[in-house]
C-alpha cells in the first residue's frame, strides 16, 4: 500500500550534471477512490491459487484522521500556531487568547495546553527589569566610589528615570509596541544619559572649589557646558537617526531600540540643563565657606 500510494525510489536517472530520483508508484487516476484501492493486486494467480486483491483481505473506508500525531508527556496533542504580524506583539496576542479561552467551554476529555510562549515572555520581562536595575545600581556605585560621597551621584542618577519620559513620548507618538528591544535600549540609556549630568555637576564643583557662590557656580557651569552637552547629544541622536527611522532592510527589528535611545537622550538633555541644577541647588543647601583672610591693621 505504501508503494502504491506514496511510491518507492528505485533508482536514479542521471542527465548531464543532474540526477533525478525515479519513484515507482501507481498513477493517481488508479488510486482516487476506495474502489480503486480494493482492486490493487497483492498476489497474482498461479496454477494453484486465485489472485488476491486488497479488497479480499481489507475493508477500505474514508475517515478523517490527523496527518501527523504529536505527543507530549505521553498525551496526544494538537499544536495550534500562527505567525505574528508587524502590527501586534506577542504580549497582546497572549492577552487576546486568554480572554477567548475564558469564555471557551472545553469539551470533556480535552484540556488546553500552553506551549510556553507566555512563560518565556514573563521571564524575559523579569530579566529585563532586573538588568535595568542592576545597570543603574552599578552606575551609582562607580560614581559613589569616584566622588567618595553619595550626594552628587544621587543628583546625577536622578536624570535616568526622568529620561524615561522621553522614551514614553517616542513610543506613544510612533505607536510602537513595548518589546524586548525597548528594554535593551533602556539598559543602554542608563549608562549614556548620566554623561551630561556628570559633566555639569563636575564643573559646578570646580567653580565652587575656586570660591564661587553656589548660585553663580550653577549658572556659570550651565552656560559653559551648554555647547558640549548639546553637541554630544546631537551627534549621538543623528548617528542613531537612520536606524530610528527604520531605513534599510531588517531595520524594523532594531528600530524600537534606536527610538528609545534617541528620544530618551534628547529629553535627558533638558533634564541635565534644568532638573539637575535645580536638584543640586536644593540638596546643597549652604555655600562653601572660603578660608578667612586676616584683617589688615591700620596704624
Amino acid at each position: 500500500m505504501q508503494i502504491a500510494l506514496q511510491g518507492l525510489v528505485v533508482t536514479d536517472f542521471i542527465e548531464g550534471d543532474r540526477a533525478y530520483k525515479v519513484r515507482l508508484r501507481l498513477p493517481h487516476t488508479e488510486t482516487s477512490s476506495p474502489q480503486d484501492l480494493e482492486s490493487i493486486l497483492l498476489f497474482p494467480a498461479d496454477s494453484e491459487k486465485a489472485p488476491i486483491y486488497l479488497g479480499n483481505v481489507a475493508n477500505i473506508n474514508l475517515i478523517e484522521s490527523p496527518a501527523e500525531i504529536q505527543r507530549d508527556n505521553q498525551m496526544r496533542i494538537v499544536d495550534i500556531s500562527a505567525s505574528i504580524s508587524n502590527e501586534t506583539t506577542l504580549g497582546e496576542i497572549i492577552n487576546d487568547i486568554e480572554k477567548i479561552l475564558n469564555d471557551f467551554e472545553t469539551p470533556q476529555g480535552y484540556t488546553v495546553y500552553e506551549g510556553g510562549a507566555s512563560e518565556t515572555l514573563k521571564e524575559s520581562k523579569q530579566l529585563s527589569t532586573m538588568l535595568l536595575g542592576l545597570a543603574i545600581f552599578l552606575v551609582l556605585v562607580v560614581m559613589a566610589v569616584q566622588y567618595e560621597s553619595l550626594l552628587n551621584p544621587l543628583i546625577i542618577i536622578i536624570s535616568v528615570p526622568f529620561s524615561a519620559i522621553g522614551v514614553a513620548m517616542g513610543i506613544h507618538l510612533l505607536e510602537l509596541p513595548l518589546t524586548m528591544p525597548i528594554w535593551l535600549g533602556m539598559i543602554m540609556l542608563a549608562g549614556i544619559v548620566v554623561n551630561n549630568a556628570i559633566v555639569l555637576v563636575e564643573y559646578i564643583e570646580i567653580m565652587r572649589d575656586k570660591g564661587m557662590a553656589k548660585r553663580d557656580a550653577i549658572i556659570e557651569a550651565a552656560r559653559l557646558r551648554l555647547r558640549p552637552i548639546f553637541m554630544t547629544t546631537l551627534t549621538t541622536v543623528v548617528g542613531m537617526l537612520p536606524l530610528a527611522l527604520g531605513l534599510g532592510e531588517g531595520a524594523e527589528m532594531l528600530q524600537p531600540l534606536a527610538v528609545t535611545i534617541t528620544w530618551g537622550l534628547s529629553f535627558s538633555m533638558l533634564v541635565s540643563l534644568l532638573l539637575v541644577p535645580a536638584v543640586y541647588s536644593l540638596l546643597h543647601i549652604a555655600d562653601r565657606k572660603e578660608n578667612p583672610q586676616p584683617n589688615a591693621q591700620v596704624n
